[in-house]
């Protein structure tokens, strides 16, 4: 029974909130605290750490260990599993602090966006039943797509794929444990397996890699790795007691190479690389298992550092901190209107000091008293208030309840939904170039003619040029097709430059990659420069390209793109840039409110018109600038 109760007392639910007396395994919430940092620091930036996002992976396996654990314990200690009261501890230990921050989302978002209100209410919907990530996927929702307004409340995917976890895999430990902790095991090993290869099978390169990301089926690995540990490494390994030197050794060995596996996967795995889905996120959940196990107690170096009060303070406030940091940046960069600096700053600020209220009013609370004991004790401490500030209670909690109130209201009535102009723009663009289009070798391909050299008496023609851009081009291709009759495009919404190898080394292959390249690549992240002159590479000496800066006034990587593309095509003859950033910033009444995209007609002819002008009078690079 004494392992029963020690394992209730660390019982959690990552990225929900940890439990009082989590001391006893102090490397979970400085794990915790990684994971969220991470989430922030790419929410803020992708350019920052690329691979940020896969801090999520962190806390799916540490929920799948520590709940996986806790179910192994009370059929240990008890011989049964109550189902009831787990999903009970579940929803205790999850729904407090989710209401106040949907709350909140809404009430916001009527003041400042009411225009999203009537998808919020969907997605209000899928927070509260547990489908999110179902939610988002059947809306075509993307995780990596950077223009337009993003989903205020598309972080609570990752909350939907636990939730579901803790419905189903409580019932499959039932059954299996009947048979054996090691056929558990291997059911867990072998759904871990099939989930990442999954993931892999349907994961499409080129294109928007949200589905598997975001699926349950695709995305359960992390989860379900951490069930494998749980059984494979109890929790008397973290016992204190006397230690050999080997122990100690291996142990620090564990915590460092999950450290390493954890930080490679931080810094190299970017959204759109293909080996984030086929092994990486797997990958990164293995590096993480490996670092519970070396960070189990204080007595390794990173042990001690993620034992740290700071640390596991952070790690703590961990749910409440993702919980709140996407409304905020998402609600604060639609009231400022640029996220700049100081304006970032300010955006973690508050995402802190709301986790950090929520965590102590709401949360502690909840957890150590339950529903009734926690507004017992509130009702208590507002009858001992003086007369007034009993008074302010009060009145506060009743403005609480018109709150309540308002977002219903607002919910129920909110204005009937609309597919955005931009949205139609861009399908109507993506079905047309899916219209039957002869598929045949480009002559002259493999050895570029001189006639597809551009002149200053004009561009080359249509046929000669293939382009290759994301969804700012896609939004144009119309009017380049109505200027460039016969061009050859390839755009795609969300494509970022690093899927540019893998497309022109296809069209190499089938003979259809043309004299002059249009290369249309930076809206949605940074690059590194040794991508893009490996693009030349490819391309040849003989073969002219194009490279379209951006404007992204609103983004931050802007000018980290511009000043890329600008560095590497003043070290090439056949390499010129295409200044749409100054066409764009001249003309804003012709992009769409997002800053980023032309509007159709007038707008995406100006994107056309700069292209063609740029093709007719071969120019260097501009200078970099400040303007994004």
């Amino acid at each position: 029974m004494a392992n029963a109760t020690q394992v209730r007392a660390v019982e959690t639910t990552p990225p929900g909130p940890p439990s009082r007396r989590t001391a006893r395994l102090p490397g979970v919430d400085g794990i915790r605290a990684l994971a969220v940092t991470a989430v922030l620091v790419y929410h803020l930036s992708a350019s920052w750490l690329p691979g940020g996002y896969l801090g999520v992976d962190v806390f799916f396996v540490i929920s799948g260990y520590l709940i996986t654990r806790l179910l192994v314990a009370e059929h240990v200690g008890t011989g049964r599993i109550s189902l009831r009261h787990f999903w009970l501890r579940r929803a205790r230990r999850i729904l407090p602090p989710l209401f106040p921050m949907l709350l909140a989302t809404v009430v916001l978002t009527a003041l400042v966006n009411r225009s999203a209100l009537h998808q919020l209410r969907t997605e209000v919907l899928g927070a509260l039943t547990y489908t999110s990530n179902w939610v988002q996927i059947a809306e075509h929702h993307s995780y990596f797509a950077k223009f337009g307004d993003p989903s205020v409340l598309q972080h609570l995917w990752s909350l939907a794929v636990e939730e579901q976890f803790y419905l189903i895999w409580p019932l499959v430990v039932v059954l299996v444990l009947l048979r054996g902790r090691r056929r558990l095991a291997l059911v867990a090993g072998l759904g871990a397996l099939g989930s990442a290869a999954a993931m892999a099978a349907l994961f499409q390169p080129g294109g928007d890699p949200s589905r598997v990301y975001f699926g349950t089926d695709t995305h359960a690995s992390g989860l379900l790795i951490g069930a494998v540990l749980a059984i494979a490494w109890p929790a008397a390994s973290a016992a204190p007691g006397p230690w050999s030197r080997r122990r100690l050794a291996g142990t620090a060995t564990a915590a460092g190479l999950g450290v390493a596996g954890i930080g490679l996967g931080f810094w190299l795995l970017d959204q759109y690389s293909d080996a984030t889905y086929r092994g990486g996120i797997l990958a990164v959940s293995v590096a993480t298992a490996v670092l519970v196990v070396g960070t189990g107690h204080g007595r390794t170096p990173i042990g001690a550092l993620f034992a740290l009060r700071p640390v596991r303070w952070l790690g703590a406030r961990s749910y409440g901190l993702y919980l709140w940091h996407w409304p905020v940046l998402v609600l604060g960069d639609r009231i400022f209107g640029q996220r700049t600096v100081i304006v970032g700053a300010i955006e973690v600020a508050t995402a802190v000091l709301l986790s950090a209220g929520s965590y102590r009013f709401i949360e502690r609370p909840v957890l150590t008293h339950g529903y009734g004991g926690a507004l017992s004790r509130a009702w208590r401490s507002v009858q001992g208030r003086t007369s007034a500030r009993r008074g302010g209670l009060i009145t506060a909690a009743g403005a609480v309840a018109a709150l309540c109130v308002f977002a219903v209201v607002t919910l129920l009535h909110a204005p009937a939904g609309s597919v955005s102009g931009l949205d139609k723009q861009l399908a109507s663009a993506q079905l047309a170039a899916k219209q039957p289009r002869a598929v045949e070798p480009t002559p002259g391909a493999a050895a570029p003619s001189p006639s597809a050299s551009p002149s200053p008496a004009g561009p080359p023609p249509g046929d000669q040029i293939s382009a290759l851009g994301d969804s700012v081009m896609l939004a144009a291709s119309p009017a380049l097709r109505h200027r460039l009759p016969g061009i050859q495009i390839d755009a795609k919404v969300s494509r970022a430059m690093q899927k540019g190898p893998g497309i022109i080394s296809g069209w190499a292959h089938d003979g259809a990659l043309r004299p002059v390249v249009l290369l249309g690549l930076g809206t949605n992240g940074p690059f590194p420069a040794d991508l893009l002159e490996g693009i030349i590479g490819q391309l040849g000496p003989d073969r002219t390209l194009y490279l379209v800066n951006v404007y992204l006034p609103t983004r931050p990587w802007g000018g980290e793109v511009n000043h890329t593309l600008t560095k590497v095509a003043s070290g090439h003859t056949n390499v010129h840039l295409i200044d749409w950033r100054s066409a764009a910033g001249a003309h804003q009444n012709l992009l769409w409110p997002d800053r980023i995209h032309p509007r159709p007609g007038a707008g995406a002819d100006l994107y056309a018109r700069t292209v063609v002008e740029a093709m007719s009078t071969p120019m260097r690079a501009a200078p970099p600038g400040r303007v994004q």
